[in-house]
Protein backbone atom coordinates (compact mmCIF):
# COMPACT_ATOMS: atom_id res chain seq x y z
CA UNK A 1 0.00 0.00 0.00
CA UNK A 2 2.92 2.24 0.91
CA UNK A 3 4.33 1.69 -2.93
CA UNK A 4 0.97 2.86 -4.53
CA UNK A 5 0.56 5.57 -2.28
CA UNK A 6 4.08 7.03 -3.40
CA UNK A 7 3.18 5.64 -7.42
CA UNK A 8 0.03 7.71 -6.67
CA UNK A 9 1.90 10.75 -5.75
CA UNK A 10 4.08 10.65 -8.67
CA UNK A 11 1.48 10.12 -11.25
CA UNK A 12 -0.88 13.11 -9.57
CA UNK A 13 2.39 15.26 -10.19
CA UNK A 14 2.85 14.29 -14.09
CA UNK A 15 -1.23 14.55 -14.32
CA UNK A 16 -1.13 17.91 -12.75
CA UNK A 17 1.23 19.11 -15.27
CA UNK A 18 -0.95 18.01 -17.93
CA UNK A 19 1.95 16.24 -19.07
CA UNK A 20 0.28 13.85 -21.31
CA UNK A 21 3.84 12.23 -22.83
CA UNK A 22 5.09 11.30 -19.06
CA UNK A 23 1.78 10.42 -17.49
CA UNK A 24 1.22 8.18 -20.16
CA UNK A 25 4.83 6.99 -20.19
CA UNK A 26 4.65 6.45 -16.20
CA UNK A 27 1.36 4.37 -16.08
CA UNK A 28 2.16 2.54 -18.55
CA UNK A 29 5.75 1.42 -16.38
CA UNK A 30 3.19 0.80 -14.06
CA UNK A 31 1.30 -1.44 -15.22
CA UNK A 32 4.66 -3.79 -15.27
CA UNK A 33 4.49 -3.52 -11.20
CA UNK A 34 0.79 -3.55 -10.52
CA UNK A 35 -2.31 -5.00 -11.90
CA UNK A 36 -4.57 -3.53 -14.06
CA UNK A 37 -6.97 -3.15 -11.41
CA UNK A 38 -5.01 -1.54 -8.98
CA UNK A 39 -3.89 1.21 -11.85
CA UNK A 40 -7.67 1.97 -12.18
CA UNK A 41 -8.74 1.86 -8.50
CA UNK A 42 -6.10 3.26 -6.63
CA UNK A 43 -4.53 5.87 -8.98
CA UNK A 44 -6.58 6.46 -12.16
CA UNK A 45 -9.85 7.01 -10.26
CA UNK A 46 -8.49 9.15 -7.99
CA UNK A 47 -6.79 10.83 -9.46
CA UNK A 48 -9.79 12.06 -11.81
CA UNK A 49 -11.75 13.32 -8.39
CA UNK A 50 -8.27 15.06 -7.34
CA UNK A 51 -9.05 18.02 -9.63
CA UNK A 52 -12.42 19.17 -7.82
CA UNK A 53 -10.20 19.27 -5.20
CA UNK A 54 -7.48 21.39 -6.28
CA UNK A 55 -9.24 23.95 -8.78
CA UNK A 56 -12.83 23.85 -6.64
CA UNK A 57 -16.12 23.02 -7.84
CA UNK A 58 -16.75 26.53 -9.06
CA UNK A 59 -13.78 27.32 -10.47
CA UNK A 60 -13.66 28.70 -14.35
CA UNK A 61 -10.84 26.47 -14.93
CA UNK A 62 -12.23 23.16 -13.28
CA UNK A 63 -14.17 22.23 -16.76
CA UNK A 64 -11.39 22.39 -19.22
CA UNK A 65 -8.96 21.18 -16.65
CA UNK A 66 -11.00 18.00 -16.08
CA UNK A 67 -11.64 17.41 -19.99
CA UNK A 68 -7.30 17.49 -20.43
CA UNK A 69 -6.85 15.05 -18.07
CA UNK A 70 -9.84 12.75 -18.73
CA UNK A 71 -8.24 12.61 -22.21
CA UNK A 72 -4.97 11.21 -20.84
CA UNK A 73 -6.22 8.83 -18.48
CA UNK A 74 -8.98 7.40 -21.09
CA UNK A 75 -5.43 6.81 -23.19
CA UNK A 76 -4.09 5.08 -21.01
CA UNK A 77 -7.12 3.13 -20.17
CA UNK A 78 -7.71 2.25 -23.91
CA UNK A 79 -3.26 1.58 -23.91
CA UNK A 80 -3.98 -0.72 -21.15
CA UNK A 81 -6.05 -3.62 -22.90
CA UNK A 82 -2.67 -5.44 -23.88
CA UNK A 83 -2.45 -6.04 -19.71
CA UNK A 84 -6.61 -6.65 -19.18
CA UNK A 85 -6.66 -9.67 -21.60
CA UNK A 86 -3.54 -10.73 -19.32
CA UNK A 87 -4.91 -10.39 -15.83
CA UNK A 88 -8.52 -12.61 -17.36
CA UNK A 89 -6.36 -15.26 -18.83
CA UNK A 90 -4.31 -15.55 -15.16
CA UNK A 91 -8.24 -15.25 -13.26
CA UNK A 92 -8.88 -18.12 -15.51
CA UNK A 93 -13.03 -17.46 -15.46
CA UNK A 94 -15.05 -17.76 -19.15
CA UNK A 95 -18.56 -17.23 -19.26
CA UNK A 96 -20.94 -17.07 -22.72
CA UNK A 97 -23.08 -14.81 -21.69
CA UNK A 98 -22.86 -11.56 -23.33
CA UNK A 99 -22.47 -7.99 -21.27
CA UNK A 100 -23.16 -4.37 -22.69
CA UNK A 101 -21.69 -1.67 -20.99
CA UNK A 102 -22.78 1.79 -21.42
CA UNK A 103 -23.59 5.30 -20.24
CA UNK A 104 -27.37 6.49 -20.36
CA UNK A 105 -28.43 9.47 -22.62
CA UNK A 106 -27.02 12.41 -21.62
CA UNK A 107 -23.95 11.09 -19.28
CA UNK A 108 -20.86 12.42 -20.74
CA UNK A 109 -18.66 10.87 -18.10
CA UNK A 110 -17.35 7.69 -19.56
CA UNK A 111 -14.31 6.80 -18.12
CA UNK A 112 -16.04 4.70 -15.19
CA UNK A 113 -17.89 2.79 -17.55
CA UNK A 114 -14.83 2.02 -19.52
CA UNK A 115 -13.02 0.93 -16.75
CA UNK A 116 -16.10 -1.15 -15.68
CA UNK A 117 -15.80 -2.62 -19.26
CA UNK A 118 -12.65 -3.79 -18.56
CA UNK A 119 -13.19 -5.07 -15.05
CA UNK A 120 -16.02 -7.33 -16.95
CA UNK A 121 -13.85 -8.57 -19.33
CA UNK A 122 -11.22 -9.58 -16.53
CA UNK A 123 -13.42 -11.64 -14.73
CA UNK A 124 -14.12 -13.43 -18.29
CA UNK A 125 -17.51 -12.42 -19.59
CA UNK A 126 -18.22 -11.41 -23.61
CA UNK A 127 -18.02 -7.46 -23.02
CA UNK A 128 -18.97 -4.83 -25.32
CA UNK A 129 -18.28 -1.16 -24.54
CA UNK A 130 -20.94 1.17 -26.43
CA UNK A 131 -19.71 4.25 -24.45
CA UNK A 132 -21.41 7.88 -23.37
CA UNK A 133 -24.74 9.44 -23.89
CA UNK A 134 -26.52 6.24 -25.32
CA UNK A 135 -29.35 7.19 -26.63
CA UNK A 136 -32.69 4.48 -25.88
CA UNK A 137 -32.89 3.53 -29.39
CA UNK A 138 -29.42 2.86 -30.12
CA UNK A 139 -29.46 0.59 -26.76
CA UNK A 140 -32.19 -1.11 -27.99
CA UNK A 141 -30.56 -2.02 -31.55
CA UNK A 142 -27.49 -3.22 -29.79
CA UNK A 143 -29.56 -5.48 -27.72
CA UNK A 144 -31.71 -7.06 -30.07
CA UNK A 145 -28.25 -7.89 -32.12
CA UNK A 146 -26.29 -8.88 -29.21
CA UNK A 147 -28.76 -9.99 -26.96
CA UNK A 148 -26.69 -9.76 -23.55
CA UNK A 149 -27.55 -11.74 -20.84
CA UNK A 150 -26.57 -8.09 -19.17
CA UNK A 151 -26.54 -4.61 -19.51
CA UNK A 152 -24.46 -2.49 -17.77
CA UNK A 153 -24.91 1.32 -17.29
CA UNK A 154 -22.34 3.78 -15.14
CA UNK A 155 -24.21 7.15 -14.23
CA UNK A 156 -22.49 10.02 -12.52
CA UNK A 157 -24.53 12.82 -12.41
CA UNK A 158 -26.78 12.07 -10.36
CA UNK A 159 -29.47 14.29 -12.37
CA UNK A 160 -28.74 11.46 -15.04
CA UNK A 161 -30.65 9.02 -12.89
CA UNK A 162 -33.73 9.79 -14.50
CA UNK A 163 -32.48 8.85 -18.04
CA UNK A 164 -30.85 5.42 -16.97
CA UNK A 165 -34.43 4.89 -15.10
CA UNK A 166 -35.98 5.53 -18.80
CA UNK A 167 -33.64 3.40 -20.67
CA UNK A 168 -34.45 0.72 -18.11
CA UNK A 169 -38.22 0.65 -18.48
CA UNK A 170 -37.73 0.67 -22.32
CA UNK A 171 -36.05 -2.25 -22.31
CA UNK A 172 -38.43 -3.70 -19.67
CA UNK A 173 -41.92 -2.48 -21.18
CA UNK A 174 -40.91 -2.14 -25.17
CA UNK A 175 -37.96 -4.61 -26.04
CA UNK A 176 -39.03 -7.12 -23.87
CA UNK A 177 -35.34 -7.55 -22.18
CA UNK A 178 -35.53 -10.47 -19.69
CA UNK A 179 -31.94 -9.87 -19.20
CA UNK A 180 -30.59 -8.08 -16.00
CA UNK A 181 -29.42 -4.34 -15.10
CA UNK A 182 -25.96 -3.95 -13.52
CA UNK A 183 -26.00 -0.38 -12.33
CA UNK A 184 -22.92 1.55 -10.90
CA UNK A 185 -21.10 5.08 -10.61
CA UNK A 186 -20.83 8.39 -8.29
CA UNK A 187 -24.75 8.80 -8.53
CA UNK A 188 -25.44 6.14 -6.51
CA UNK A 189 -23.00 6.72 -3.68
CA UNK A 190 -24.93 9.38 -2.07
CA UNK A 191 -27.88 6.59 -1.93
CA UNK A 192 -27.05 3.24 -2.97
CA UNK A 193 -30.57 2.13 -2.90
CA UNK A 194 -31.56 4.11 -5.62
CA UNK A 195 -30.81 1.40 -7.98
CA UNK A 196 -33.87 -0.74 -7.23
CA UNK A 197 -35.82 2.16 -7.53
CA UNK A 198 -34.95 2.93 -11.11
CA UNK A 199 -34.94 -0.48 -12.19
CA UNK A 200 -31.75 -2.44 -11.63
CA UNK A 201 -30.90 -5.79 -10.33
CA UNK A 202 -27.35 -5.35 -9.04
CA UNK A 203 -25.47 -2.18 -7.95
CA UNK A 204 -21.42 -2.76 -8.12
CA UNK A 205 -19.45 0.05 -7.38
CA UNK A 206 -15.67 -1.97 -7.60
CA UNK A 207 -13.62 -4.95 -8.88
CA UNK A 208 -14.07 -7.04 -6.01
CA UNK A 209 -17.92 -7.12 -6.67
CA UNK A 210 -17.46 -7.93 -10.07
CA UNK A 211 -15.44 -10.66 -9.39
CA UNK A 212 -17.44 -11.96 -6.57
CA UNK A 213 -20.85 -11.43 -9.10
CA UNK A 214 -18.72 -13.32 -12.16
CA UNK A 215 -18.44 -16.37 -9.37
CA UNK A 216 -22.05 -16.23 -7.97
CA UNK A 217 -20.60 -15.23 -4.79
CA UNK A 218 -23.18 -13.10 -2.60
CA UNK A 219 -22.45 -9.71 -2.62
Amino acid sequence: MRLLNKYYIDFVKYLSEENKEETFRYAMQLLKEISVMELYEEILAPALNSVVDEFGAFSKELIWREHVRSGIVRTIVENSYSFVLNERDNIGINHDENIIVLCPKFEEHEIGARMAADFFTIVGFKTTYIGANTPEDTLSLAVEKLKPKYISMSVTNYYNLIEAKRAIDRLRQKDNYSGEIILGGYAFVSDPQVYKRIGGDYLLSNFNEILKFSKGENL
